[in-house]
């Protein structure tokens, strides 16, 4: 079996993505936008991972079925999921307040 070697621009880019969103990400917690209600979002995004959970899995298995087109394209759309939930968090991020949970003693 063939061994897929990621080049050193990808590897690079791999590391980039993986620094800079999870940065953007905590930044962007700062930011607030008022006047603009996204508040339907958490259902949508919960959906989005539960999509994608079930799109890892059918990866997996492919995978493992040595369906190797079907498992590249399954790894792709669970990636376009990926980067359509966080869009959605974000902007509910940037749209709403905080959820404070616990309470006095926490």
């Amino acid at each position: 079996m063939q061994e897929n070697k990621m080049s050193k621009t990808e590897k690079n880019l791999v590391i980039l993505v993986s620094v800079v969103i999870p940065l953007a990400v905590a930044i962007l917690f700062k930011v607030k936008i008022d006047g603009v209600d996204f508040s339907f979002l958490p259902p949508i995004y919960a959906t989005i991972n539960g999509v994608t959970a079930i799109c890892l899995t059918a990866a997996l298995i492919a995978a493992k079925q040595k369906k190797i087109d079907l498992h590249s394209k399954l790894i792709k759309f669970s990636m376009l999921l990926s980067l359509v939930f966080l869009v959605c968090y974000v902007a509910y991020l940037m749209t709403s307040d905080s959820t404070a949970f616990g309470g006095e003693g926490w």
